[in-house]
């Protein structure tokens, strides 16, 4: 690590596409249940927490439903109707008061929902209909396990590539700075290239390239409304390893294939998880830690945004050792608003509250304390 502190990496300016960031600290997107039905709009309480947060280099919002039938988490706000454009155009306007930048993840949960949360009338859509076997949130400490839904259809397909540029426009007049589509993890793109989940014999199942094919869509429909350099997409192999998403022999070649193909973009970044699940016995298991990194890193030139169980110290690694760009930190964010000045002089870290990561209230979710707050409140008691 540099002997000047403000020499680390972590805090050195980037040029993300078009916009200059002010460090390379990005705070991850984290559902946090603030935005409850019916409505799903963003709200003042929103806007306090991330306008805390604006000193990081850019701020990816929680998942955000780009329609009523992506919806598949109680609380999770949503991207697609007028009260929540103006919603988030508040939220937008304060973090660019504050001098921070700002992206919206575009989220559809597919399969792992519940017919309570889809707002379409629907059951959830997924390529087949085979149970995920995933726990889905459906209130403030409830979850239930998913079921069976339902195969989409070629109009269900043109339909949520549809929303997805739809949701992408409404980004763009909240006044996003760009938008990040949620390729991953356990959600409907994941679904379409996980073999076992997807048992679809037309254009969309089959072979790597099929199973892939509605990402890619995705993708160019929002490009339509973007610019290549203020859109991304996290993608990976690393999903939840329980129920339907355990690794296949096919996870690896097929995430290789979509990395391969993201290069031909010019996107803003993609966004890579490591896995903190141990991976012995997986068709993974060589991927473990630090090694997914390394091995996506040969495959992709663009922009890499590392994220899942990296603290500063390991994070300032990783860009040193050239495995990516930024680092995109989740916990951390949840507990210290002003987390980047705590890298810059090495603080301590405010303790997290598990309890409240997910509820209504301000309860562990704004009441964090600054540093700056810390020292005035002991200097008072001094």
């Amino acid at each position: 690590m540099p002997e000047d502190n403000d020499a680390r990496l972590l805090l050195q300016p980037f040029l993300f596409g078009d916009l200059a960031l002010s460090n390379r600290i990005v705070m991850a997107p984290l559902t946090r249940m603030r935005a409850p039905l019916p409505g799903a709009v963003p709200n003042a309480l929103m806007r306090e927490y991330y306008e805390q947060r604006a000193t990081a280099g850019l701020i990816i919002t929680e998942g955000t439903f780009v329609s009523d039938q992506a919806r598949g988490w109680f609380g999770a706000p949503g991207i697609y109707t007028e009260p929540q454009r103006k919603g988030w155009h508040e939220i937008t306007s304060a973090v660019h008061a504050a001098g921070g930048r700002m992206i919206v993840q575009l989220w559809h949960q597919g399969s792992v929902s519940n017919s309570s949360l889809v707002g379409s009338g629907r059951p959830p859509l997924a390529p087949s209909a085979v149970n995920p076997e995933q726990l889905v949130h459906t209130g403030y400490g409830v979850t239930e396990m998913s079921s069976a839904p339902e195969a989409m259809s070629l109009e269900d397909i043109r339909q949520t590539i549809a929303e997805f540029r739809h949701a992408a426009n409404v980004a763009r007049d909240a006044g996003f700075d760009g938008v990040q589509i949620q390729g991953g993890f356990v959600y409907l793109f994941q679904q379409f290239l996980q073999e076992n989940l997807n048992l679809r014999s037309d254009a969309y199942g089959g072979s790597i390239e099929n199973r892939a094919r509605l990402l890619f869509e995705v993708l160019e429909a929002v490009l339509e409304v973007w610019p290549a350099h203020r859109v991304g997409v996290k993608a990976g192999p690393m999903m939840s390893e329980r129920g339907g998403f355990q690794s296949l022999p096919s996870t690896l070649p097929t995430s290789e294939y979509v990395y391969r193909r993201l290069n031909d973009y010019g996107l803003s970044h993609v966004m890579l998880m490591r896995q903190l699940a141990d991976l012995q016995g997986t068709p993974l298991q060589e991927l473990q830690g630090d090694a997914v990194l390394a091995h996506f890193r040969k495959i992709y030139s663009g922009t890499l945004m590392l994220n899942v169980g990296i603290d500063a110290s390991h994070g300032d690694e990783l860009l040193e050792r050239g495995l990516g760009e930024l680092v995109a930190f989740g916990r951390d964010y949840i507990a210290n608003p002003d987390l980047v000045e705590r890298i810059r002089v090495m603080g301590p870290l405010n303790e997290q509250r598990p309890e409240s990561y997910y509820g209504a209230t301000s309860t562990g979710y704004t009441d964090y304390p600054t540093l700056a707050q810390i020292a005035e409140r002991e200097a008072l008691h001094a």
